[in-house]
């Protein structure tokens, strides 16, 4: 099997060979959306195990996989490495796929370490690999590159590794068996097998375990709880996701003014939200947190959080960029459930925190209340959480039907040119009429009506937050997008849609 991974220098096809190339492009922009769907119901943790996904459908989706071009499906691996979001996972299943083939070779192995870049993520793609070739190790040239980043491996980093991902390591070394590249690397090898290497508690660790200690007097615990966050945010050892799962507790132990603005200023930082990757629903339900305290300081951590959202990952992903869309909300009761089976953060979140988010970004975006009827309302930029907040007090104002095609007979009666339109309830719209509704009321025609009169690079899209038993993404004709249940990478996904097959 050979690879080229340059895509440039290539020989102009003739008409016979344009028109094979033509039935192929078809067959991998098929199976790139088909991968992109089942992205979203994979397990995080081992997205080539479908937790959803029906195994004959999975199996058929890894056979397209191993009968496609291998040049195309190795380009595509490097192309989405490269995308740095929810979706640079799929390159290690791809990879996996083609290492799992008889006939891999020096180009499997150098693909395979432009995939596979650090450490900890070895044993991730171990995992993908081990899914398919559960009892066989890969090829030479894959344990070679392998070994390479293996041996590259120092005490130091590996210390600083959480426990879970040290013993993925070890078992990592275990399967690959990998030559030392030295005296040093062989001794550190030994340590690790032998489970040498000290364990080191996190800060938030230490911190629960001091919190669960007996203590003489009330005051005494508050002085040491206290005294460890100073120690945790001045030194700047408690990590982003730790700060925002405790900012209660941190309250409640009376830290400095000192120690509050130094834990804002964190919350709040661009670079640091980023780093951590974290949803505004993540960020939303801390803000509800503080929202129920009377305690000094919270004020000033949620205007922390208020500026975090902005650069929150919906913010950053680049769907809807540049476009004109419509964002419709469904506020009735039903809404008012979990996003994710607990928490304070409801489906009836979604489309509001969605739609500020967008336009605090500069989109232009239409919002509105969809229901019985269809009532357009001006959302405003900032602040968004507390905005987002506030909106659950506007529940069933536009009554509690939903009648989606009135959305776009507006779009139709006032010849406006959108390019995305977005509904968000939690039912399944398309195609058919729901509630005993009147005939000339089925969202299909309206929608095929306003492409083919006002805007035919209009595309659709149906959120059904219930999402019971249906597809997570269903692409169907007309631009129509079914997408079923909350899944967060689904920007990125339905991003790369968007955007296509990448050559």
């Amino acid at each position: 099997m050979k690879f080229n991974f340059s895509l440039k220098g290539r020989q102009p096809a003739g008409t016979h060979y344009t028109f094979v190339k033509g039935g192929i492009a078809d067959v991998q922009s098929e199976l790139y959306k088909t991968l992109l769907a089942v992205s979203l119901h994979l397990d995080r943790d081992q997205p080539n195990s479908g937790s959803d996904q029906p195994d004959d459908s999975l199996g058929s989706i890894r056979e397209n996989i191993r009968n496609n071009d291998p040049e195309w499906i190795a380009a595509l691996a490097l192309h989405l490495r490269e995308q740095n979001n929810s979706l640079s996972r799929l390159a290690f299943w791809l990879t996996a796929e083609l290492a799992a083939r008889p006939d891999n070779d020096e180009k499997t192995g150098l693909l395979v370490s432009c995939i596979v870049r650090q450490v900890a993520e070895l044993p991730v793609w171990l995992d993908y690999y081990r899914a398919i070739k559960p009892a066989q190790r890969p090829g030479r040239a894959i344990r070679k590159s392998l070994s390479a980043l293996l041996n590259q491996l120092d005490e130091y980093q590996f210390s600083r590794y959480n426990r879970d991902v040290q013993i993925s390591l070890k078992e990592a070394l275990l399967f690959l068996q990998p030559r030392a590249a030295s005296r040093v690397q062989k001794t550190l090898f030994s340590k690790i097998l032998r489970d040498q290497f000290p364990v080191r508690p996190t800060w938030e660790e230490e911190w629960h375990s001091l919190y669960q200690q007996h203590y003489d007097s009330s005051e005494q615990r508050q002085v040491i709880l206290r005294d460890k966050w100073k120690e945790g945010i001045s030194s700047f050892r408690i990590g982003y996701t730790a700060l925002l799962d405790n900012l209660q507790p941190m309250l409640c132990t009376g830290v400095s003014g000192k120690v509050l603005k130094l834990a804002a200023e964190y919350l709040g930082n661009a670079a640091a939200v980023t780093r951590a990757g974290h949803s505004p629903l993540r960020l939303l339900e801390a803000y509800r947190s503080l929202r129920l305290m009377d305690q000094g300081g919270a004020g000033m951590l949620s205007e922390a959080l208020e500026q975090a959202v902005l650069h929150s990952s919906w913010s950053r992903s680049g769907f809807g960029k540049n476009a004109v869309s419509v964002i419709a909300m469904d506020v009735s009761n039903s809404m008012k459930r979990p996003v994710n089976g607990t928490g304070s953060v409801l489906r009836f979140d979604i489309a509001p925190l969605l739609a500020m988010l967008w336009k605090s970004r500069g989109e232009q975006v239409i919002t509105g209340f969809i229901g019985n009827t269809w009532k357009p309302l001006e959302m405003p930029i900032r602040p968004v959480l507390l905005a987002t907040d506030e909106l659950r007090l506007r529940e069933g104002e536009a009554g509690y039907a939903m009648n989606a095609h009135l959305i776009i007979q507006d779009l139709l009666r006032k010849r406006q040119v959108v390019d995305k339109v977005l509904i968000f309830t939690d039912t399944r719209l398309w195609d058919n009429r729901t509630f005993n509704q009147a005939a000339g009321t089925n969202l299909g025609d309206w929608w095929r009506q306003y492409k083919r009169q006002i805007a035919p690079q209009a595309r659709l899209y149906c959120f059904d937050l219930a999402g019971y038993g249906a597809k997570p993404l269903e692409i169907l004709d007309e631009d129509v997008h079914l997408v079923a249940g909350w899944q967060e990478p689904i920007w990125d996904v339905l991003s790369a849609v968007d955007n296509g097959v990448p050559f």
